[in-house]
């Protein structure tokens, strides 16, 4: 099964961003990669990563040019505060 990734953006306020790039940067020199999406009226982008991936390999997310993390990929949903 693959792994199904939320990441949900807001504004320094709290409040959602909507049409905001979001990139998902997943460790491993081979296997590793990136995947990008858009964000959503709700500041939601969502994500389809590879079932081969285990559950602890570490991922980064950046938007803006800030970058979030590490996390573990098994979090499934992460939520990410621009300055």
């Amino acid at each position: 099964m693959s792994h199904n990734l939320t990441v949900e953006v807001l504004d320094s306020d709290g409040d959602p961003v909507s049409g905001e790039d979001v990139m998902i940067a997943i460790s491993g020199v081979i296997s590793g990669g990136t995947m990008e999406e858009t964000t959503d009226s709700d500041g939601i982008a969502e994500f389809e990563a590879a079932q081969d991936y285990e559950d602890t390999r570490e991922l980064h997310i950046i938007v803006q040019n800030q970058k979030f993390g590490p996390y573990e990929i098994e979090g499934g949903s992460y939520t990410v505060t621009l300055d």
